[in-house]
């Protein structure tokens, strides 16, 4: 068995990240797979004599989302720099883009060679063109789209999709007839509503992705609070250990200055601990005898033995991290209710939709 985290694209709701996870879990020589939406990976087990790492990212891309490779934490900045340029660019060109089909209506200045009742051809050649581009931005949307009707579990790209190629189609259409010298269908054009709608779903896709990347920056932070060494006793001798190996029921040692190592209840000793980035309190609590400290915070001024209580996943930060995820990858109602319409238009068409939509996420510290 082989265990390997990557990285996936074309996420953008809990219900990606589950639709994922049920396909790869269905795969013969899969044993586990857990998918990570705020984090963008996916965690795989796998049988390495059935499967290949090329496998994996063949059923990846065959559930409608993209494998980027391994993980790795450095390549966040590179992507981002990515997202802002082609964001910037496609700013502009929409302002072009309806600088063109709408500036006649409202009463702005156009280029005769663009002027819809002067240069008809140039006119829609130009935005059919410009929305094409837009279509090749927005791709990773309409693909999804099609892929999650085909799989029974449509969603919000699905929508997407079909109103976009069917705006675009139909504005190709009249543009035939126009070349065919019927300039009534001047009027029958959404090139521009193909695109702008693409815009406004990257868009919204590039602002999640901002607060995404700070709540990434906050988990790092939780995560890096709790100290990855400990000292516990054993038979009155202090032993240096890895977080990993402390078990419930040790017995941790704290020295002033030290970092509480994990959730415990003093057994020996006092100290002032600093416990102001779970509770706020500006002054360090004085601890003795029965009472609770917690990983992370910050033993003050005096020697305190502990015995370890909740580890791992069962920690308050761990559970503080669960929730911030939690929080973070939890769907607006307004994207319920866009699932909702999407499924209800799938099972008008006869296709068995039966899908729940929750997230699993795979937090250890």
């Amino acid at each position: 068995m082989k265990k390997v985290i990557l990285r996936i694209g074309g996420m953008s709701c809990s219900a990606c990240s589950n639709s994922l996870e049920k396909f790869l879990n269905k795969q013969d020589g899969i044993f586990s797979s857990t998918i990570n939406l705020v984090m963008a990976n996916a965690v795989i087990e796998y049988d390495d004599e059935k499967l290949k790492l090329k496998d994996i990212e063949k059923f990846i891309k065959q559930a409608g989302f993209e494998s980027q490779g391994i993980y790795r934490e450095d390549e966040n900045n590179k992507n981002n720099k990515v997202k802002k340029r082609n964001f910037i660019i496609f700013t502009v060109l929409s302002i072009i883009l309806m600088y063109i089909s709408m500036g006649h209506m409202l009463g702005i200045p156009v280029v005769k060679i663009l002027d819809p009742y002067i240069s008809q051809i140039n006119y829609v050649v130009t935005l059919a063109i410009l929305s094409f581009i837009y279509l090749i931005y927005g791709w990773d949307i309409i693909k999804s789209g099609i892929l999650k009707l085909i799989h029974k579990s449509p969603n919000m790209d699905t929508l997407v999709a079909i109103g976009v190629l069917s705006s675009y189609l139909y504005s190709v259409f009249g543009m035939i007839m126009i070349f065919n010298g019927k300039s009534e269908f001047i009027h029958s054009l959404y090139f521009e509503s193909a695109a702008i709608v693409i815009f406004f779903i990257k868009l919204g896709r590039y602002i999640e992705s901002i607060s995404k990347d700070r709540t990434k920056e906050a988990i790092k932070k939780l995560v890096q609070i709790t100290p990855k060494t400990a000292i516990i006793k054993i038979d009155g001798r202090e032993k240096e250990v890895t977080i990993d190996e402390i078990n419930i029921g040790d017995t941790v040692i704290s020295h002033a200055g030290d970092k509480i190592s994990v959730d415990g209840e003093v057994i020996f000793g006092k100290s002032h601990i600093d416990e102001s980035f779970i509770t706020g309190e500006s002054k360090p609590v004085s601890k003795e005898i029965g009472d609770k400290v917690v990983a992370g915070s910050l033993n003050y001024d005096g020697y305190l033995e502990y015995r370890a209580e909740k580890i791992g996943k069962d920690s308050t930060i761990s559970q503080i991290v669960k929730l911030v995820v939690e929080a973070t990858a939890s769907k607006a109602p307004i994207a319920k209710i866009a699932d909702k319409i999407s499924r209800n238009i799938c099972t008008s068409t006869d296709i068995n939709c039966n899908y729940n939509i929750y997230s699993l996420y795979n937090i250890r510290i």
